[in-house]
């Protein structure tokens, strides 16, 4: 059978397993196709965690099931403290760019850069904290507010 594994960022694969394959063979494959590393990866489906000593099937999943996989942030990958010769990585997405230049109207450019690269660390932080609970409760609450206002 095969299944999609997708990566919250967007990313994602095919793979072609059997139902009695185990959650841990899967994330092997995973590994091996996308680079994440064993220890990082969280694999959901339909909002389960999906344990790495059960098989597949243990969990319903059929031929076409899409799996969502959850990177956790290793501790080689943590953030490392801003200093002043740490530069805004660039290019800069629209929003990052928008930000940056309120922030040269208020501050010297350097003190704008590091107030910037403070931002982004905080702000990926907070959103790497977030469950699927909180993001699907969010998105309810927009929908919701959207159809009240039309």
């Amino acid at each position: 059978m095969h299944i999609t594994v997708k990566v919250l960022n967007g990313q994602e694969c095919t793979l072609a397993v059997s139902p009695s394959s185990q959650v841990s063979e899967l994330k092997e494959l995973v590994n091996t196709l996308m680079s994440i590393p064993i220890a990082d990866q969280k694999l959901l489906y339909r909002g389960r965690t999906l344990g790495d000593d059960k098989a597949l099937k243990e969990y319903e999943i059929v031929d076409g099931a899409r799996l969502t996989l959850v990177v956790k942030k290793s501790s080689r990958d943590s953030p490392s403290p801003v200093t002043t010769s740490q530069p805004v990585p660039a290019p800069l997405a629209p929003v990052w760019e928008k930000l940056h230049l309120f922030l040269r109207r208020h501050f010297r450019e350097r003190d704008a850069d590091l107030v910037l690269a403070e931002f982004r660390k905080n702000f990926e932080m907070g959103l790497s904290r977030l469950s699927l609970d909180d993001i699907d409760r969010f998105a309810a609450t927009k929908i919701r507010q959207q159809a009240a206002a039309s």
